[in-house]
């Protein structure tokens, strides 16, 4: 029977037998055999794999599989911008969430002002971050060398510079973050997604200059806290353009 070579990586190999963890292994075609065939054999979900390479050539779901073939699945990448290279789907699964620890509460706010997933906690313990880190698969940051070399942990990336402007570009650099920045899309005090209200549904909440001078609101909805855009956006926006040298269109919902 015609076989091709077939390899998993990483956490995509998890549910294999043993002998097929993270090593090329061959794999029996019959009949005419598809890549999204070939996956649901091997009991992967392809709601999981975010890169397919055929015989080095990236390549979708319905590409046909050959004898002699040589095909690797790749799960999410945290730190790859694969957007223009893999052909599952229009955008890439990759969406990167973060955890910061108790020291790193300035870049916390600065990742979430430029619309990053940053959870923040300023008494959490390394084993109650180890924990999140993993239940929620989020990327630990910490300066603490340590605890992100913590052998149980899967993804974590240790911040070197004490400087909160400079860990920004780091975090922005290492993990390609450029193309992903949603600036002012989250709230900076509890992370979560800003929704758009009518203003007359936070009216109340508003001082009267704001009343008769703004027409766009924004409001968490987990706090409660509004935002509108005004001079303070107009520094943000400076700032991120100075620091991270990205330009980006601010959204007329914001």
């Amino acid at each position: 029977m015609p076989e091709a070579q077939v390899r998993c990586y990483a956490e995509l190999s998890d549910n294999l037998p043993a002998r097929q963890r993270c090593t090329e292994s061959s794999f029996s075609l019959e009949g005419e055999t598809t890549v999204a065939e070939l996956i649901a054999a091997l009991e992967i979900s392809s709601s999981d794999v975010d890169l397919i390479l055929l015989n080095g050539h990236s390549v979708s779901l319905d590409a046909q599989v050959h004898a002699g073939d040589r095909v690797a699945l790749y799960p999410v990448f945290e730190s790859f911008d694969i957007s223009s290279t893999q052909l599952i789907r229009s955008r890439p699964l990759r969406v990167p969430r973060f955890l910061l620890d108790v020291h790193l509460g300035k870049l916390a706010a600065l990742l979430r002002m430029v619309g990053v997933d940053a959870a923040y906690q300023n008494h959490a313990q390394d084993e109650d971050l180890i924990r999140q880190s993993l239940s929620e698969n989020r990327v630990l940051l910490s300066r603490d060398r340590a605890l992100v070399t913590d052998h149980r942990l899967v993804r974590a990336h240790a911040i070197r510079s004490g400087v909160p402007e400079e860990q920004l570009v780091d975090v922005v650099g290492r993990f390609q973050l450029q193309e992903l920045l949603e600036p002012f899309s989250r709230c900076l005090k509890c992370n979560s997604l800003l929704i758009a209200v009518p203003r007359e549904e936070v009216f109340d909440f508003l001082p009267p200059r704001v009343r008769e001078s703004q027409t766009v609101f924004h409001r968490c909805p987990s706090c409660l806290r509004v935002y509108w855009p005004g001079t303070h956006q107009d520094r943000m926006s400076t700032f991120i353009r100075r620091i991270l040298h990205v330009e980006f269109f601010r959204r007329e919902d914001h």
